[in-house]
């Protein structure tokens, strides 16, 4: 008769089904937001990405980069500046290529099989009147569990690979001013 008695008040009793639904719901819920602020700063890394390379592109297209004897220093150096301490500067990886025309021009990011690293074909900055392709690659590492599944470049790795393409033809400007 006395255990009947305390189920009957255990089952009537609704104290502490709030606290109950919330220990519930608060797990998916602290996922979601983690999920969105990784999500929005991966997106905020990758737009600081572009414009500093299109910013940056200029003094390739300009011959500013040529004019200073080592262009990809010159180049890295300006990326560093326009960055600030969104991305790290030293991880940043640079590819300048001249092209013979537009349509050979292919945008894709290759990888190497063995280590899973883009393949970076060096860095041509070209002279006045070459058309040149810059892209700048970085590796962002996804922290949120369970999302990297959505967003990593190659499966198992936690990583996405944030590149930015810049297609240009030079100006014309006299070497070494």
């Amino acid at each position: 008769m006395f255990y009947r008695s305390v189920f009957q008040r255990f089952h009537k009793s609704n104290k502490g089904t709030t606290a109950i639904e919330f220990a519930l719901v608060a797990p998916v819920l602290v996922f979601v937001l983690m999920a969105i602020v990784e999500v929005s700063m991966m997106t905020f890394a990758a737009i600081s990405l572009d414009g500093a390379a299109i910013d940056v592109a200029r003094r390739i297209r300009t011959g500013q980069a040529q004019a200073s004897g080592d262009a990809m220093a010159d180049f890295s150096s300006a990326m560093c500046s326009h960055l600030g301490s969104t991305l790290t500067c030293g991880s940043l990886l640079y590819d300048a290529r001249i092209m013979t025309n537009y349509s050979s021009i292919t945008l894709d990011t290759e990888y190497d099989p063995d280590t899973d690293e883009p393949i970076v074909y060096g860095f041509s900055a070209g002279t006045s009147g070459d058309i040149v392709v810059v892209r700048v690659m970085y590796w962002w590492t996804i922290n949120t569990p369970m999302i990297s599944v959505f967003f990593e470049t190659i499966p198992g790795t936690n990583k996405r690979m944030l590149t930015s393409t810049v297609v240009f033809q030079n100006e014309p400007y006299e070497a070494g001013s």
